[in-house]
């Protein structure tokens, strides 16, 4: 567009009025061959269309005459021997104007295939089986006349057509089947149909629809060539889903055809007859370029005509361009162009007359802003400085500049802000970034470096400019040092305890808030932990305020180091300080616990000793607890319940922590105080082995479980769902494991001195802890070593469970174990989450179906299926199974007529102290 532009008026306005001539023009020429091809293609396409529709008709009829002449055939050998081979042949050669029409001949054959006669004779067919041709196929099994896919012939080897229709006898049943064979080769009626209804340059197409396979061609270089795969050619795959009439397209050879195709009923073909386009459409083409070199011939002419008329009218005011161009190059001001002769140039130098005037008025204004932004410019109290975009060298810099930045006028001449240290290149790619495709900023806040090495905030906001046509950017810079500086203190005293710098009430408040409607919307607990220092007013009346500020602050510290990453400590005012601990699990228990247990190490924490300049002081703390994030609420209500547990702590003796909710204080209480006994049974050695048989279907005992049991002295019996849960928690269930395999295998090691008993394994329950432990291996092998336990009697039992997280690990760690000769067992098969691929690859020996499918087998037929599955899929997989949970000889029957034969319950034995278990008959339960 630029180009046309630089071009002269006598130019454009010629390539103008050429163009629109040679749009109207040529529009009319396009449009009137586009319309002749359109009518000469309607009447093309009605004419091949027409021989398409003959051709298809005539192949029809043939196919029709002789399916007829097939039917009729089989009727009159109704009454035939089927395995009077000589007699049908005989049969077979009678019909000469049969074999007229199967210039490949014919053939009959019995009801499996096999060929008994053939016409003629030279084509040996007798005992050749045509069972897996299709058309023989169609009329032995499906008892009609079919037509056959186009094939090579097996024995006269040449592409073939055939058609059969069953023999059948006077019963009506099938005994054989007559065939004919169209040898696609030789002449036959397909070629006749088509070669003289189309054109020299033409072609006729017999197509099979239903095998995408061309049966003839008018040339025959494409006989039983088959079609593209569906989607490759999109216009072969509408001819094969029924598609009839006209249409263009490239063919395979990638010439562009006219195609009319016709279907054929009887057989399932398509007839297509083609012409190139070139050819059809040639006298279209050639009366096409006829009227192309017509609108050239006229668009020429047109253009000669205007550039001439142009040329005699545009010399006055090239005369008038001359005279500008003297003027402007030979005189400072330009005065009044002379007028002409021509009325329409006389209004133009008129008009140019009137501008130059406007245009001197224009300057002396010009000249005046220019003084009065000079003046700005120089006097704008921030640094103001206009540089160039292609090297960022300095223009000009204001006296602003040089207070800020500390550099002179003269010095930032030819430097750039990189060179004289005010920004680095990073800044310069930051600002370019800011100033984005409009060019402006506005108070973009950084750093800058003023020359004595200072650095200061500053706010800064850039446009680009045009100055003497060379691109700019003018920048104004605003210290605003001691703006952030009085900003951050006003901050800082709305938020900050002005004593330990810790979040005020304001804060706290703020920050509570939100941890509320996090905790409600992630379904997340808090607590909020109140402190009050015990006797903090003794303290200030006997050492004085400056000891009790100095405690205040050491105070916060403690506090500060007592919390979690991202919890907060806030002081509240005076020796009330306030923990936000955000976070914590979603089970209010374990909330609960932890919550508890940054408490505690709070507590600690302050029952340290102090020195405040050279006095000691022991101090302590009431703390309450409240948790929060169950629902939405104001900050103040867990503040309050918070506050109301401290004083509940004061009175009951300082120096301890309570729990807003007493139920809750309660549990967490009872848990701690379970937790303490249980390390104590570990070192009084509280906890004993029961063992629960395990037989097989005669009731032979084949092993035991150990089962770990705790006999409290004040509780008694304490059930394994109450410390078993409360071990994994802890960590105790690692020691606790420990003296559980310890005991089993020293056991084992006893047993397998008694003969009775030798033969007996020990299974032992593994828990995750135990097995992700980076030496459980080394732990078994030692245990082993140490007690002299027969290893191939030990089998560990694994959950479903624990092959959630890290199985590539526990895959080792079990390959390793079973290297000693221990065996692994799957407890709990089927309720856990466990992968069938990563079960082939664990190195287990026995599955145990879980107690809840065997307590409804017999009357859930889920379980039962589920019981059904395991078995077969231990058996898959070569290992035992074993069912748990037994208690009835109904579910042991049910459980043995689906395949497992070892079995674990009360129906046999509830799990015995040693001394019990041994005073069982031996061997048997």
């Amino acid at each position: 567009m630029r180009g046309f532009r630089g071009l002269s008026l006598r130019t454009r306005v010629t390539l103008l009025t050429l163009a629109i001539l040679l749009t109207i023009i040529w529009s009319s020429a396009f449009i009137t061959g586009r319309t002749l091809q359109r009518d000469v293609g309607e009447v093309l396409g009605a004419q091949q269309l027409g021989t398409a529709a003959i051709i298809a008709a005539t192949i029809d009829n043939e196919l029709k005459e002789r399916q007829h002449a097939l039917e009729s055939m089989a009727t009159s050998l109704a009454k035939a021997d089927m395995h009077d081979a000589a007699g049908l042949q005989r049969e077979l050669a009678q019909h000469l104007v049969f074999q007229n029409l199967f210039n490949g001949g014919s053939f009959i054959t019995q009801a499996d295939g096999t060929a008994l006669a053939t016409m003629p004779v030279t084509v040996r067919r007798q005992g050749v089986n045509y069972m897996d041709r299709d058309y023989l196929q169609g009329a032995l099994r499906a008892g009609q006349t079919s037509f056959g896919r186009p094939v090579m012939g097996r024995k006269i080897a040449a592409p073939v057509i055939a058609m059969a229709t069953p023999i059948r006898d006077a019963q009506g049943h099938i005994v054989g089947a007559l065939a004919g064979v169209i040898n696609l080769s030789q002449s036959n009626f397909l070629d006749s149909s088509g070669y003289n209804q189309i054109s020299k340059t033409g072609n006729y197409l017999l197509v099979d629809a239903r095998h995408r396979v061309i049966i003839t061609d008018a040339r025959k270089q494409r006989v039983l060539e088959a079609l593209p795969a569906p989607g490759v050619r999109p216009w072969a795959d509408r001819f094969i889903a029924g598609f009839e009439g006209n249409l263009t397209f490239v063919n395979a050879a990638g010439v562009e055809v006219f195609s009319s195709i016709k279907q054929i009923p009887a057989a399932g073909w398509y007839v297509a007859v083609q012409i190139p386009t070139a050819q059809a459409f040639a006298p279209i083409t050639a009366m096409q370029h006829q009227i192309w070199l017509t609108a050239l011939v006229l668009t020429l002419l047109a253009g000669l005509l205007t550039w001439g008329m142009l040329t005699r009218e545009l010399a006055p005011l090239q005369a008038t361009e001359r005279a500008l161009t003297a003027l402007r190059q030979g005189q400072d001001a330009l005065g009044h162009l002379p007028l002409t002769r021509s009325r329409e140039v006389n209004s133009l130098i008129d008009a140019i007359n009137s501008l130059i005037d406007e245009l001197a008025e224009r300057q002396a204004a010009l000249n005046e802003s220019e003084a009065l932004y000079r003046t700005a410019f120089r006097t704008n109290p921030d640094a103001v400085s206009i540089g160039r975009v292609r090297d960022g060298q300095f223009i000009d810099v204001n006296d602003g500049f040089t207070r800020i930045y500390g550099w002179r006028r003269e010095e930032t001449f030819g430097q750039t802000a990189e060179s004289l240290g005010i920004w680095t290149a990073a800044d310069r790619a930051a600002l370019v970034e800011a100033l984005g495709p409009d060019g402006h900023c506005q108070d973009l806040e950084v750093e800058r470096r003023a020359k004595n090495g200072r650095v200061f905030s500053a706010l800064v906001s850039s446009t680009r400019v045009t100055l003497a046509g060379e691109p700019c950017v003018l920048t104004v810079t605003r210290d605003i040092t001691e703006q952030k500086a009085v900003a951050e203190q006003i901050q800082q005293l709305a938020y900050t305890d002005p004593l330990t710098y810790l979040p005020n009430r304001r804060l706290l408040m703020d920050r509570l808030q939100q941890s509320i409607a996090n905790s409600v919307r992630h379904h997340w607990l808090g607590a909020l932990v109140y402190i009050d220092l015990d006797d903090f007013k003794t303290l200030n009346d006997t050492q004085g305020h400056d000891k009790g500020d100095l405690f205040l602050v050491e105070v916060a510290d403690r506090l500060s180091a007592s919390i979690r990453r991202g919890d907060t400590v806030a002081r509240l005012g005076g020796d009330e300080f306030v923990v936000l601990l955000e976070h914590l699990s979603a089970h209010i228990d374990e909330a609960a616990t932890q919550a508890r247990q940054v408490a505690e190490k709070i507590l600690t924490a302050l029952s340290q000793p102090s020195q405040l300049e050279g006095v000691a002081h022991h101090g302590s703390a009431s703390i309450g607890i409240t948790l929060f994030g169950d629902q939405a609420e104001n900050a103040t209500e867990p503040l309050r319940r918070a506050d109301l547990a401290m004083y509940q702590a004061k009175a009951a003796g300082r120096k301890t922590l309570c729990f807003f909710d007493p139920q809750m204080q309660a549990r967490i209480s009872a848990r701690v105080a379970l937790e303490a006994r249980m390390r104590e049974a570990l070192t009084q050695q509280h906890f004993e082995l029961h063992y629960q048989p395990q037989v097989n279907e005669a009731g032979q005992i084949l092993g035991v479980e150990a089962l770990v049991r705790w006999q409290d002295p004040q509780r008694g019996m304490v059930s394994p769902a109450d410390f078993i849960p409360l071990a994994e928690e802890t960590g105790l269930i690692l020691p606790l494991g420990a003296w559980v395999l310890e005991t089993a295998c020293k056991q084992l090691h006893d047993w397998a001195q008694q003969r009775d008993r030798a033969h007996w394994k020990i299974s032992v329950n593994v828990s995750a802890r135990q097995i992700h432990g980076d030496d459980f291996v080394d732990q078994v092998k030692a245990v082993l070593l140490r007690t002299g336990a027969p290893a191939q009697k030990l089998m560990l039992e694994l959950t479903e469970s624990l092959l959630v997280t890290n199985i590539e690990a526990t895959i080792a760690k079990m390959t390793a174990i079973k290297a000693l000769g221990v065996s692994f067992s799957l407890d709990d098969f089927g309720t856990g989450f466990s992968s069938l691929s990563y079960l082939k690859r664990l190195p287990l020996d026995e599955l145990k179906i879980d107690r809840s499918f065997v307590r409804d087998i017999l009357i859930d037929p889920n379980d039962t299926a589920i019981a059904r599955m395991v078995v077969a899929l231990g058996n898959s997989l070569g290992l035992a199974v074993i069912a748990e949970g037994v208690e009835t000889a109904a579910q042991r029957d049910a459980l043995a007529s689906l395949g497992c034969l070892r079995y674990q319950g009360y129906y046999f034995s509830k799990p015995l102290p040693l001394a019990q278990l041994e005073a069982l008959e031996t061997g048997r339960v």
